[in-house]
């Protein structure tokens, strides 16, 4: 019996990290590309993983976004019988930046950085393909966390939120739709995902600390066409709504949506 996996990419990040500590506690096998290793193992700790769980169900590579080496050691395993990750989890973000401009106050440090690890992924996806074209029959499935405030369909932003998310949030949001534009663009027949999910938040708030949530039972949930609309969310909620929703049970259903979750 194969064990399957899921590869997390920003698993220090909010989200992403409450969705990994889910991941663990319900027993599955995880990969995760760190930067700082031990700053990844401290924060789950902290959240009741034991070392134990670690030692057993999570690779952790170190390295970075920009690091194609890296990445494929992430969507691949050297510990199981299972040659690729069957879900990707990917919630890199950069840190938000205030600048004096008018028309662009906000940026963040590093502008490009989820279509950048988007980019990455792909390649590193397609160099694997190449080099053993077999798994390339066991594609993974994609679920990026997004933001509201970007849909070309629908307004998904409150009136009391909407200058601050069309005109300060402009600049770093071109980042999310081309990132949004990848994902999109790579996930028919003849693309590198299975299948792929947006999740586009509400206004994050708090940390990753999955007690200190509502739940996901409580989220609001819509999709692109019907957004649920709300002021704020959160982060261990989304990362507990994709743990349930997409990590337990493979994302078929959404597959191809942008969901806005809010609460």
């Amino acid at each position: 019996m194969t064990t399957r996996f899921i590869a997390f990419f920003g698993a220090t990040g909010g989200c992403t990290n409450a969705c990994l500590v889910h991941t663990l506690n319900a027993g599955y096998h995880a990969t995760a590309l760190a930067r700082t290793p031990s700053k990844l193992i401290d924060m789950l700790l902290a959240q009741g993983i034991s070392q134990s769980v670690i030692d057993n169900q999570l690779i952790i590579v170190k390295g970075d976004i920009a690091d194609i080496h890296a990445i494929k050691n992430v969507l691949t395993s050297n510990s199981s019988d299972t040659k690729i990750a069957s879900q990707i989890i990917s919630g890199v973000g950069g840190a938000p930046q205030w600048r004096m401009s008018l028309s662009k106050p906000m940026t963040i440090d590093n502008p490009e950085i989820c279509a950048t690890t988007t980019k990455n992924i792909i390649q590193s996806l397609r160099e694997i393909y190449g080099s053993n074209p077999a798994i390339s029959q066991h594609k993974p499935s994609i679920t990026v966390i997004s933001t509201t405030g970007i849909s070309d369909v629908r307004e998904d932003v409150p009136v009391g939120f909407q200058t601050f998310y069309h005109v300060v949030l402009a600049d770093p949001h071109k980042d999310k739709k081309e990132m949004e534009r990848l994902v999109a663009e790579n996930s028919s027949t003849s693309g590198v995902f299975r299948g792929a999910v947006t999740v586009r938040p509400s206004l994050l708030k708090g940390d990753q600390n999955v007690k200190e949530g509502k739940g996901w039972e409580k989220v609001k949930v819509g999709v692109e066409d019907t957004p649920a609309k709300g002021y704020t969310i959160h982060r261990a909620d989304v990362g507990e709504w994709i743990f349930e929703q997409i990590v337990k049970t493979g994302g078929d259903n959404w597959f191809g949506q942008r969901i806005t979750l809010t609460n």
